[in-house]
C-alpha cells in the first residue's frame, strides 16, 4: 500500500512539472502587437506579433471567407510563412515549406488521362475505354475555383426490417440435438 501511495504521488509531482514546462526561448516572449476589429456584419480582422518572431494575422467576411497568414522561426533560423484562402472552394495555403506534387507524378497522370486503357467486353466483343479512370483523374486535379460537394453520411438511425415469410428453421434446443444425436 506504502509503495502504491508513492507512486501516485511521485507520478502526480511528475505531471504538474511536466505542464508547466516552457522552453527558455519562450519564457520572456512579450507580445509587440495585439489587434482586433469586429464589425456588426460579421467582418472582422486581427493581427499579433510576438517578440520570439512569431507573427499572425487574418481577416474574414462575415464567415464567407477567410484569408490571412502567419509565421514563425524554425530552430534553424528559417523564417516559415504560410499564407491562406478559405472559402467556399476550400482551404488554400500557400508556403515555400509545403511539399509540392513532383513533375513526374503530373506527367503521368496527364498520361493516363490521355491515354485510357480499354477493356474487351465478354459478350460483344467490343473495346470499350474505363471512364472512370479519367473522372478519377479529373478528381484530384480538380480547379480549385470549382466548389466540392459536401459529403454524405451514412444515417445512424436504426431500421425496422419486416420479414415477407416466417423463417424457414426452426430453433430446436440443444438438448433436443443431442438426445437425437444418441438415439
Amino acid at each position: 500500500m506504502y509503495l502504491l501511495v508513492n507512486f501516485i504521488v511521485a507520478l502526480t509531482v511528475m505531471q504538474v512539472q511536466a505542464g508547466s514546462y516552457v522552453p527558455d526561448s519562450d519564457r520572456n516572449t512579450r507580445t509587440l502587437q495585439n489587434d482586433l476589429e469586429v464589425e456588426r456584419d460579421g467582418n472582422y480582422r486581427y493581427a499579433y506579433e510576438t517578440s520570439n518572431g512569431i507573427s499572425a494575422s487574418q481577416e474574414g467576411l462575415g464567415g464567407v471567407s477567410v484569408q490571412g497568414g502567419n509565421s514563425y522561426t524554425s530552430p534553424e533560423g528559417e523564417v516559415v510563412s504560410v499564407n491562406y484562402v478559405a472559402d467556399e472552394f476550400g482551404y488554400h495555403p500557400v508556403g515555400t515549406h509545403i511539399p509540392q506534387v513532383p513533375d513526374y507524378i503530373l506527367r503521368a497522370l496527364e498520361y493516363i488521362r490521355t491515354h485510357p486503357y480499354q477493356i474487351k467486353d465478354y459478350y460483344t466483343g467490343e473495346l470499350k475505354t474505363v471512364e472512370h479512370d479519367a473522372a478519377a483523374f479529373n478528381v484530384y486535379t480538380r480547379k480549385t475555383q470549382e466548389a466540392s460537394a459536401p459529403r454524405t453520411r451514412q444515417s445512424t438511425t436504426p431500421k425496422t426490417i419486416y420479414l415477407t415469410h416466417p423463417p424457414t428453421t426452426t430453433f430446436r434446443p440443444l438438448r433436443e440435438r443431442r438426445g437425437a444425436l444418441k438415439h
